[in-house]
């Protein structure tokens, strides 16, 4: 599926070998002295495109942070992606994180035949327009809120909150049943089998619905259906919007008008949202629009903004620990009450860190969804 020389030719990582730069600014090198995305480097091309055994591959947390920085505009996240490719084609045994259970789900949605009913949790207030040419992509969240149960996620709260403010803006828009999640953490893990796959079933049910538009609150499948479908499947002509873009004008032409709540907040920049999509904006404009919300950042945001540790649902431990640790404290030192980040994924990982991490000092700070607290502000008796 990869061919060595294209691969190196296209993410220019030859010019890897020259700065430094990004060992400097990358989150897991500063708890792992051991990774060094230069001597990743290194080593892979010492191996002329053999699988790698440099289990480090592993440790990338794919935040982008390399890239942003990066002089040469090297691509080290799609070569991180083929040694993973490599690697797993040649049988290398992967730590799955969660008892590979993600990874499980993933390739059980996989199968074309598999018939879901993924609708379950959507409340009676929520208007759906079955003949709609948009699409609402919810992803894995009901998915993930039986996984994380035991952290007390509530992923589909977002996405309630999301489609109760398509509703108050008079935007048409329908659900698909049979959804299958978009692939990006097979993509990231170098399984191109099971990502393609699930592309592939998606295609097929947007096809069949005759979709043409698809919004989505989450960063990841975002991301995938706007930018990675494109590179992987022949023939993919539909839009994609965040959500963030799909409301922040209708909030500024005053077509949607968000309420009063008195919060302070910080707000999380998701890499895949922010350093990846350049979406940084129209989350503040949500929250700035909000009469008695008060935004402060924190220390490291926007293009800065550190990573919340995540890795496509493998090897964690103890450094992404760390990763998560810094990032609830840089939240907390800020004296906000809640959290908020536009990303499922980011709360899952944050969570998780604040309910195992075996420290009674890591940040215990409300972690919230963008998109349900800003539902919350609408008044009840105008939710439609």
């Amino acid at each position: 599926m990869f061919d060595w020389r294209s691969v190196i030719d296209s993410t220019r990582i030859r010019l890897c070998l020259d700065c430094g730069k990004c060992t400097v600014v990358c989150p897991v090198a500063r708890y792992d002295p051991e990774f060094n995305p230069r001597l990743i480097v290194q080593g892979a091309l010492m191996q002329n495109g053999r699988a790698p055994t440099d289990e480090r591959i592993w440790s990338c947390i794919n935040c982008n942070m390399c890239m942003e920085r990066c002089n040469y505009n090297v691509e080290f996240t799609d070569f991180i992606r083929y040694l993973r490719y490599k690697a797993l084609a040649e049988g290398t045994e992967i730590r799955y994180s969660h008892g590979g259970i993600p990874q499980a789900i993933m390739n059980m949605m996989a199968h074309r035949e598999i018939k879901q009913n993924r609708l379950n949790w959507l409340p009676e207030d929520i208007q759906i327009h079955k003949h709609s040419d948009t699409v609402f992509f919810t992803g894995c969240a009901p998915y993930f809120d039986i996984l994380f149960n035991e952290l007390g996620v509530k992923m589909v709260e977002g996405s309630k909150g999301a489609l109760r403010l398509l509703n108050r803006a008079q935007i048409p828009f329908t659900l698909l049943a049979n959804e299958r999640c978009c692939g990006r953490d097979l993509l990231l893990l170098g399984d191109m089998e099971g990502f393609l796959a699930l592309a592939e079933a998606n295609v097929y049910e947007l096809s069949r619905r005759g979709i043409k538009n698809i919004i989505t609150n989450c960063p990841e499948c975002y991301y995938t259906l706007k930018v990675d479908y494109p590179k992987f499947l022949e023939n993919w002509d539909i839009s994609v919007m965040h959500m963030t873009e799909v409301i922040t004008p209708l909030i500024e032409n005053g077509q949607l008008a968000l309420g009063e709540l008195k919060q302070k907040v910080t707000y999380h920049d998701p890499c895949t949202l922010g350093r990846y999509s350049r979406i940084f904006d129209q989350p503040r404009g949500i929250l700035h629009s909000m009469d008695g919300l008060e935004l402060v950042e924190m220390a490291d945001n926007r293009e800065k903004a550190l990573c919340c540790g995540a890795n496509p649902w493998v090897h964690c431990g103890s450094v992404n620990k760390q990763i998560q640790k810094e990032r609830l404290d840089q939240a907390g030192a800020t004296g906000a009450d809640i959290l908020v980040t536009a990303c499922p994924k980011c709360q899952i990982h944050l969570k998780c860190a604040q309910e195992t991490t075996e420290n009674d000092s890591i940040c215990q700070i409300e972690i919230q969804d963008i998109f349900d607290l800003a539902a919350q502000s609408l008044l009840p008796q105008e939710v439609s």
